[in-house]
């Protein structure tokens, strides 16, 4: 079961647990997102062009949380959870085990948050009872269709790592171990590879910097930057999964 190595997270004090979000800014975290430029050159689209799309979408999303940031926040939310649970790629459960990780924190650790928040969407935030519907509602989605009983039992795991440690540890945790090493290992990254997935990466770095003024808090600046580039991401990994399967054509990762 592979919550079962997000358990010492559990024990991660705040300080630690923030300082483990901000370090998936170089670590697997936005790597995994400048991946991309490997999607594009292997669905042999036009650099250029894909990156001057790239860099449109994630302006105009930039946009809506700037000048509507409650909207944006909500929209944030809406993407993570239809992207990780897409790359989970475990149907229905996939999109429970995304909403846990994303839902959690507002039905139980919403006072440790609320710096956050403030810094991001100037304090609003879900209301617990909205964010207990949801997730039951995708729980009962993923029940109905009667997942494998060792996958059901590790969503069970993760919903008690997200419950019992810091909300800053969970997240850090699920996005570093779970949803960024899956979406690497699903784009094929390797030897070389890197070079141009790091080069990419300090892209997302600056963009975090240049926000920094704007919010004025670390952690809101550097998720400031992963929602603007959340959205073109999604759409270039949805193009990436839906490709004809070609095995002479696509890299096999690891090879």
């Amino acid at each position: 079961m592979r919550s079962a190595f997000l358990l010492p997270l559990v024990f991660l004090p705040e300080g630690w647990a923030l300082g483990l979000l901000l370090l998936s800014a170089v670590v697997l975290g936005l790597p995994h997102g400048a991946a991309d430029v490997l999607v594009a050159h292997r669905l042999r689209w036009p650099l250029g062009g894909f990156l001057a799309l790239y860099l449109l979408v994630a302006g105009l999303a930039l946009g809506l949380l700037l000048f509507l940031p409650p909207l944006g926040l909500a929209v944030f939310l809406t993407l993570a959870l239809f992207h990780w649970g897409r790359v989970e790629g475990k149907g229905p459960l996939g999109y429970w085990r995304a909403g846990t990780v994303l839902l959690f924190p507002f039905l139980f650790h919403q006072e440790r948050i609320l710096p956050f928040l403030q810094a991001f969407a100037p304090g609003f935030a879900m209301p617990p009872g909205l964010a207990l519907a949801l997730w039951a509602l995708l729980g009962l989605g993923a029940l109905w269709r009667r997942p494998p009983w060792p996958q059901a039992a590790d969503t069970l795991l993760l919903c008690l790592v997200a419950f019992l440690a810091h909300p800053y540890a969970a997240l850090a945790g699920y996005f570093l171990l779970q949803h960024s090493w899956d979406s690497l290992r699903l784009v094929g990254v390797h030897g070389k590879d890197w070079l141009a997935v790091y080069v990419a990466t300090l892209g997302g770095l600056l963009l975090a910097l240049a926000l920094y003024p704007r919010f004025q808090d670390p952690l809101a600046a550097y998720m400031a930057a992963v929602y603007a580039l959340t959205l073109p991401h999604a759409l270039t990994m949805e193009a990436w999964l839906r490709r004809p399967r070609l095995p002479e054509r696509w890299p096999v990762p690891g090879r």
